[in-house]
């Protein structure tokens, strides 16, 4: 009876010992899993920050690229106005001379212009000149080609292309009164009011250059007469001259801005207004590395948040550059840092795990 009762009470200690020990694999086993998602999550967001600066760097230089490239049209307009403001007649054969180093050196100009004032008593006289120049059958018309009406009310004054460069691919726009229609006739009285440089919405291009069709942005200056009062906007109604316009194709200027940027890794749509889904985009620069994947992974890491919108301040604040990450991004981010220590870590819990299970019975059964 006595060693009975010996064996029964050690089969009952050695039960207790293994539920003690099942119960401490399966701790190890909890807290090591929970220390390693805590790990992970760890891990993973410092990946996400790294990836996500990295990302912002990146679109940046970019957009300074594209912002340089814009300063330069600036830069160009403002020499353009004064040309006007220096020479108190300036004539088309000065005009053409004074252009041709400007095209020559931006392939993104669809046209530089010259619209002068005049009134509705001059204008008979102003088609005849024209056509006396050598502008066969030239008339003062609207974007659509139709003749401005000279009654029974017509506006006080027109402002028709009358220079224009480079003619043989613009010829459409000799004569069109800038004033007749309403998308260009209100930024043109901003910049005849403020006397400040300003920029159009989007323009429509109806002109095919290559693969150039799509959408356009005008710039213009006002040009003043000599003496007049640029103090008050009153003042500057009245001493109005002119404008001189640029017209860029919006695609031109992305591509001649990244022309020595190396862009393997984003996406770029040129946006307009405060809301960039308000509005299709203007422009799609697709990144030179998605051809050579056919997944595409930015639209999902789009969706999570992975897009950066930046202001084109150059242009205006409804204007702005949106940037996606594309396939080669990704390739250069993997990510998989955070899945190791995962990985690694549910590995050593479940090792553990098993060790604290079989060293028991190991030592019961020396």
């Amino acid at each position: 009876m006595v060693v009975g009762e010996r064996n029964q009470n050690g089969n009952v200690g050695a039960v207790k010992l293994s539920r003690h020990r099942l119960y401490l694999g399966w701790a190890v086993l909890v807290i090591g899993t929970i220390l390693s998602v805590v790990a992970f999550r760890s891990v993973r967001t410092w990946e996400s920050s790294y990836v996500r600066t990295d990302f912002e760097v990146l679109s940046a230089s970019h957009a300074a690229a594209v912002g340089n490239e814009l300063t330069r049209h600036l830069d160009l307009i403002n020499t353009l106005a004064g040309l006007f403001d220096v020479s108190p007649r300036v004539d088309r054969l000065q005009f053409d001379q004074f252009t041709k180093h400007m095209l020559g050196s931006h392939n993104d100009i669809q046209a530089l212009m010259w619209a002068p004032r005049i009134s509705a008593a001059e204008r008979s006289a102003f088609e005849r000149r024209a056509v006396e120049e050598g502008l066969a059958g030239f008339s003062i018309h609207d974007l659509n080609g139709g003749a401005v009406p000279t009654a029974p009310t017509p506006p006080p004054d027109y402002f028709p292309v009358f220079y224009l460069q480079p003619v043989q691919q613009n010829g459409d726009l000799l004569g069109v009164d800038l004033m007749a229609d309403s998308n260009t006739r209100d930024f043109l009285e901003e910049a005849r009011d403020t006397g400040k440089l300003t920029v159009s919405p989007p323009v429509q291009l109806n002109l095919q250059v290559g693969d150039s069709m799509g959408n356009g942005v005008l710039l213009t200056q006002a040009i003043y007469q000599e003496g007049a009062n640029l103090e008050t906007m009153a003042g500057r109604r009245a001493g109005l001259e002119g404008f001189v316009l640029q017209l860029i194709r919006i695609g031109d200027l992305i591509e001649e801005g990244l022309r020595e940027s190396a862009v393997l890794g984003l996406d770029i749509s040129v946006v307009y207004d405060r809301d960039p889904d308000s509005r299709g985009r203007l422009y799609f620069h697709s990144s030179a590395s998605r051809n050579d994947h056919g997944v595409n992974l930015s639209q999902h890491y789009a969706n999570a948040g992975m897009r950066l919108r930046t202001p084109l301040d150059a242009l205006g604040k409804e204007w702005g550059l949106l940037f996606a990450p594309a396939p080669r991004f990704w390739l250069n981010h993997p990510m998989w840092m955070s899945w190791v220590v995962l990985g690694g870590g549910m590995l050593i819990s479940v090792l553990l795990a098993v060790v604290v299970l079989l060293w028991p019975r190991s030592s019961l059964r020396t």
